[in-house]
């Protein structure tokens, strides 16, 4: 009970920790901008950086971050039209990977896998398609959310190993296990 009671505090931080934040939030801002595809349907590997911070900050944090990186890559780095639906998608994605990996020294393939999975089908696939369907169709019926979401279904597929992949090896690598008994015991 103690440890899902301390998942739901923001957590303080050192100036070691809060440094290792600024720098991860500078390199998930340009992992989002090096995206390929067009404006509907993108591929990134911001995830990288959003997994790093969900697993070592925790839920608060990590939720906090990704609104606050979501706002300023669409209001500074990338002026665009802000429609807060994204913001929404970018936390709780947050939430769902500090759900699976925060205080786990290690991660399984399955943990991994449901992690990548959930926020596939709910955030990319199902949110994502709803918020574009609300922004950029005037009949909201279910021939306008499938011309959304069937390309987004066959990217999510392609790119569900992929990500699964990197994430396992990323997040159990001796690096980033270095770096947590370093940084955050």
């Amino acid at each position: 009970m103690e440890n899902t009671t301390r998942m739901w505090v923001f957590p303080k931080l050192d100036t070691r920790q809060f440094v290792v934040l600024a720098l991860l939030m500078a390199l998930h801002m340009v992992l989002s901008r090096l995206t390929v595809g067009t404006n509907v349907l993108q591929v990134s590997f911001a995830f990288v950086t959003m997994s790093l911070i969900a697993k070592w900050y925790g839920p608060l944090w990590a939720m906090l971050i990704a609104a606050v990186l979501d706002i300023v890559g669409v209001t500074i780095i990338n002026p665009g039209a802000f429609f807060i639906g994204f913001t929404l998608t970018a936390v709780v994605s947050a939430l769902i990977y500090s759900v699976a990996y925060f205080k786990h020294d290690f991660n399984s393939w399955v943990r991994v896998m449901v992690a990548v999975g959930l926020v596939s089908l709910v955030t990319n696939i199902g949110l994502n398609s709803i918020w574009l369907v609300l922004m950029y169709h005037t009949a909201h019926d279910w021939s306008s959310f499938l011309m959304f979401i069937t390309p987004r279904v066959i990217k999510n597929v392609i790119m569900f190993p992929i990500q699964v992949g990197i994430s396992y090896f990323l997040l159990n690598s001796p690096i980033v296990k270095h770096t947590t008994k370093q940084i955050f015991s």
